[in-house]
C-alpha cells in the first residue's frame, strides 16, 4: 500500500536543518491490498488493485487509524540509509510525522497515466489526499490522470475536495468520491478525530457530489464500542444512517474499531480511560449496521476484521 517514495539527504545548510527530506519516483501508482480477495486483497474493494499515496504520515492525526503500524513496519527498509527519517517515523505518534516529497511535482509528470487507462486507483490509501499541503498536488495528479483514462476512489475526511469538484464532476464517470465518518457524536469525534471537520460537514461533502452527479461512497468507521462520551452505539449508527438516508450514496460500507499497532494506547490516552469491547462486538455491530440500513431502504457492506475468524467475529 505505501507509495514509491524514498529519502535522500538534505544538503548542509538546508531550510529543514539538515534532516532527510523526501524524493519520489515514478510511477506513482502502486499494487495494493485494499481490493477483493480474489484479488488477493482485505475485501474492502476500494480499488482495483491499485493506490496512489504521495507523502509519509498525516496531519489528520486520527487516535485510531491503522496506518501507523504500516509506516513503522517498513520504516527499517524504507528509510534504510536515513538513520534520522528512521527515527523520526518510528519514534514518534501518528499525527507527529509528515513528510511530502520535494520532488512531487516531477514524479506526477513521470507517472505514464496511460498505463493504468480503465483501472481504478485509490486516493490514498495512507493519507488523506486532501491534506492542506496536498490538494494542489491531488489536483494536479487528477489533473495528469483523468485525461489519461485513470478511474478513482478519492477516499477523504477533509472539505478542500470541494474545490475540486468542478474538475471532478468533468470527469464523473471515472471517479467515486468516498468520505470515511466513525461517529454522529461531536464530543467523541473531537478527541478521536482531532483535525477534521465535524460529521455534518463531511455528510455536506457527499449531499454536493451527489447533486452534482459524482458517485459517491462513505465508510461509517471505525464504529466504537461504549464509551464514557458516547455510550449509546446503537443510537450513533442509527443518527449516521438517517444521515444518509438523505443523501443516498452509492456505495456504503461499515468497520468497528480494530486493534492496529498503537493506536489503542493513542485513544485510551485521548478518552482518559480504557476501552472494554463487549462480547462479538464486531458481530453484534455489524448486524445493527445492516439493520439500520435496511431499515432506511439502503445497502451496505460490511468489513469484519480480517485478522480474525468467521466464528469471532
Amino acid at each position: 500500500m505505501a507509495a514509491n517514495l524514498r529519502l535522500l539527504p538534505s544538503a548542509p545548510g538546508a531550510p529543514d536543518g539538515g534532516r532527510a527530506t523526501f524524493r519520489a519516483s515514478a510511477p506513482l501508482i502502486h499494487p495494493s491490498q485494499l481490493t477483493t480477495r480474489a484479488r488477493g486483497g482485505v475485501g474492502k474493494d476500494l480499488s482495483e488493485g491499485w493506490c496512489l499515496n504521495f507523502a509519509v504520515g498525516c496531519t489528520h492525526g486520527c487516535k485510531f487509524c491503522y496506518v501507523d503500524v504500516i509506516n513503522k513496519l517498513f520504516a527499517g527498509g524504507r528509510f534504510k540509509k536515513n538513520p534520522a527519517a528512521k527515527h523520526e517515523v518510528q519514534e514518534k505518534d501518528w499525527g507527529e510525522y509528515f513528510r511530502v516529497p520535494e520532488n512531487l511535482d516531477e514524479a506526477i509528470e513521470d507517472t505514464p497515466w496511460k498505463r493504468w487507462a480503465g483501472k481504478e486507483v485509490m486516493l490514498s490509501s495512507m493519507h488523506d489526499p486532501y491534506l492542506p499541503e496536498l490538494a494542489p498536488f491531488a489536483r494536479s495528479i487528477l489533473e495528469h490522470a483523468l485525461p489519461a483514462g485513470v478511474h478513482f476512489c478519492i477516499q477523504t475526511r477533509s472539505l478542500l475536495v470541494l474545490k475540486d469538484l468542478d474538475l471532478i464532476q468533468s470527469h464523473a464517470k471515472q471517479i467515486r468520491l468516498q468520505v470515511s465518518v466513525a461517529t454522529s457524536s461531536l464530543p467523541l469525534q473531537r478527541i478521536i478525530e482531532p483535525n477534521v471537520p465535524t460529521p455534518t460537514r463531511r455528510f455536506s461533502v457527499l449531499r454536493k457530489a451527489k447533486e452534482a452527479g459524482i458517485p459517491t461512497g462513505v465508510i461509517l468507521a471505525p464504529i466504537f464500542p461504549p464509551v464514557r462520551v458516547r455510550e449509546d452505539v446503537i443510537g450513533d449508527v442509527e443518527a449516521m444512517t438517517q444521515a444518509l438516508a438523505t443523501i443516498r450514496p452509492d456505495y456504503i460500507y461499515g468497520e468497528s474499531l480494530h486493534p492496529r499497532g498503537q493506536n489503542m494506547r493513542l485513544i485510551e490516552e485521548a478518552l482518559g480511560h480504557p476501552i472494554e469491547f463487549p462480547k462479538k462486538f464486531d458481530f453484534h455491530v455489524g448486524r445493527t449496521f445492516r439493520r439500520l440500513l435496511r431499515a432506511n431502504k439502503m445497502e451496505g457492506t460490511w468489513w469484519p476484521d480480517h485478522r480474525r475468524t468467521a466464528s469471532s467475529t
